[in-house]
């Protein structure tokens, strides 16, 4: 159960993830999505605070765009999850 969370999304050329700091049920985690492939770039790790959370799934997520598309990780705009 989501307690806490924010998320970004990521759309650069046939790249798209999604990235998100969220405190759930199982502590706070981070963690990076493959929109297109269906895949978890960075799986859910464990993280400090949502702060930090924030700037490690944009690490992934800009490591995995240097690597693949050799491009830079555009601003990011984070958005409030939804939380029940």
């Amino acid at each position: 159960m989501l307690t806490e969370g924010v998320w970004a999304e990521v759309q650069l050329g046939d790249e798209h993830l999604r990235l998100f700091s969220e405190h759930n049920a199982q502590g706070v985690q981070a963690s990076v999505y493959n929109v297109k492939a269906k895949n978890w770039i960075a799986p859910s790790e464990e993280v400090d605070d949502i702060e930090h959370g924030m700037e490690r799934a944009a690490q992934h997520a800009k490591a995995y765009l240097q690597h693949t598309v050799n491009a830079e990780l555009p601003p990011l705009e984070w958005k409030k999850a939804r939380t029940r």
